[in-house]
C-alpha cells in the first residue's frame, strides 16, 4: 500500500508541488502564460516522462514484484509489452517538454487513453474477482488525476495563447523557458531513478526522498545560474526580454 501510494504522490502530485515552488520563488515566472508553461513542463517531465521510465524499469526488471502489488499472476510476458508501452509514453513526455505545438496534444491524448484504459481494466478486475490489491485500486487515482491535470492545464495554456498579444512563441518567452526545459531532464531522471532503485531495494520512501532532494538541488542551481531566471534580467517577468 505504502509503495503504491508513494508512486501516486511522486508522479501525480509532486510535479504540481515543484512547479508551485518555482512559481513562488522565481520572480521571472509571474505572467499567466509563464505559470501555465511551468506547470506543464513539470507535468510532462515528471508526470509523464518520469512515470513512463519508472514504470518501464519496474515492469521490465521487477515484473514479479509489480504483479504481486497488483494482485495478478507473476510471469506473464504481457508485462514486457506494458513495459515498452510505458517507455514509449516516457519518451513522448521528454520530447513534449521542449515542444509547444500539436505534439503536446498528441502526447496528452496517448497518456490519457492508456491511463483511462488501464483504469477500466482494473475496475473490471475488481468487479469480477474482488481483487483489492493496492496496485489494482490505489494506482487508479494517478491514472485519473494525471490526465485530468494535463488536459486542464493544456487547455488553459492554449486559451491564454489565443488572447491578444500573447507572449508565448516570442523569442523572449523561448529564452525564458529553455533553462527550465533543460533542467527537467536531470530532475526527472533523479526522481525516477530514486523511486526505481528504492522500489527494487525495498526502501522506496528513503531512496525517493534522496532523489527528490538531488532533483531540487539541480533545479535550484540551473535556475539561479540562468540569466533569465536568477539574474537581474530574470527578475523582469514582463516581456522586456
Amino acid at each position: 500500500m505504502a509503495t503504491v501510494a508513494l508512486r501516486v504522490f511522486v508522479f501525480a502530485l509532486l510535479p504540481l508541488l515543484l512547479a508551485g515552488v518555482v512559481i513562488l520563488l522565481d520572480r521571472s515566472t509571474s505572467s499567466r502564460e509563464r505559470r501555465l508553461e511551468t506547470v506543464l513542463i513539470f507535468l510532462l517531465g515528471i508526470g509523464v516522462a518520469g512515470a513512463g521510465i519508472a514504470n518501464f524499469l519496474a515492469h521490465f526488471f521487477l515484473s514479479d514484484i509489480v504483479a504481486e502489488s497488483i494482485g495478478w499472476e507473476a510471469g506473464s510476458p504481457f508485462q514486457l509489452e506494458v513495459a515498452f508501452a510505458n517507455l514509449a509514453l516516457g519518451l513522448l513526455g521528454i520530447v513534449a517538454t521542449g515542444r509547444r505545438d500539436g505534439f503536446r496534444e498528441a502526447t496528452v491524448l496517448a497518456v490519457s487513453i492508456f491511463a483511462f484504459g488501464a483504469t477500466l481494466v482494473h475496475i473490471l478486475d475488481i468487479v469480477a474477482t474482488g481483487n483489492l490489491a493496492p496496485g489494482n485500486t490505489l494506482q487508479n487515482v494517478a491514472n485519473l488525476v494525471r490526465p485530468a491535470l494535463l488536459i486542464g492545464f493544456l487547455v488553459a495554456s492554449r486559451r491564454a495563447e489565443a488572447l491578444p498579444h500573447p507572449e508565448a512563441g516570442t523569442a523572449g518567452f523561448d529564452r525564458w523557458r529553455m533553462p527550465l526545459v533543460q533542467a527537467l531532464a536531470p530532475v526527472t531522471f533523479s526522481i525516477a531513478a530514486g523511486y526505481g532503485i528504492g522500489f527494487g531495494m525495498g526502501q522506496p520512501w528513503l531512496a525517493t526522498l534522496v532523489g527528490v532532494l538531488v532533483a531540487a538541488a539541480i533545479l535550484a542551481v540551473v535556475l539561479i545560474r540562468s540569466p533569465w531566471h536568477g539574474g537581474e534580467r530574470g527578475q523582469d517577468a514582463s516581456g522586456a526580454l
